[in-house]
């Protein structure tokens, strides 16, 4: 793989999360012993916790998972919080992002498709080989800052007073306007 430049996020920077009521604001997953989502361990031998910059996108990278589906289901809404974290010092992320992409073998297609395993690959290739904190990634549905920090920098994050906030109908209704979805109480 090419030689990359780190990103840093610094101390203090505000990270957005809409995570499952039932785990905690830094929850390093998946739950199981299986990849789920993009930047997974393919082998399990790690943990991610997978944050944005914005909570617009946090919301979009949360809730916008079937772009052809118009609506959010309050169903959806209710399952899940909204926390926010702070770094507790500069975090170096491995950089997934602008033209550099396609120095790694990648394509856009393959980091915003939904077929994970080539980004697992590419996940437990900078986990094993660098001394990255994570990855910087841009979010699929607003093309914006995402993070998926690797459990090794647990350390680097802390919860601020947001704290597993409940999600407003009106703040589903909004965002879900931003992403050109219909917030649906059944």
């Amino acid at each position: 793989m090419a030689v990359t430049l780190m990103r840093r996020i610094g101390a203090g920077v505000h990270l957005h999360r809409y995570h499952r009521a039932i785990h905690s604001p830094i929850f390093f997953g998946p739950s199981g012993p299986n990849p789920a989502n993009r930047f997974d361990s393919p082998d399990g031998s790690y943990r991610i916790l997978y944050a944005a910059r914005s909570i617009e996108t946090a919301f979009g990278e949360t809730f916008v998972r079937a772009p052809a589906n118009p609506y959010i289901l309050s169903t959806t809404i209710d399952a899940r919080v909204r926390s926010e974290l702070v770094t507790t010092r500069a975090l170096r992320l491995y950089t997934l992002v602008d033209a550099g992409v396609s120095t790694h073998g990648f394509s856009f297609t393959d980091l915003h498709g939904d077929a994970y395993t080539r980004t697992w690959e590419i996940s437990g290739h900078i986990q094993e080989t660098t001394s990255a904190d994570g990855i910087l990634y841009t979010s699929r549905f607003n093309n914006q800052r995402c993070v998926a920090l690797f459990e090794r920098a647990s350390d680097a994050i802390a919860v601020s007073a947001v704290t597993a906030v409940p999600i407003s109908p009106s703040e589903a209704e909004r965002l879900a306007a931003q992403f050109g979805k219909t917030y649906v109480e059944p």
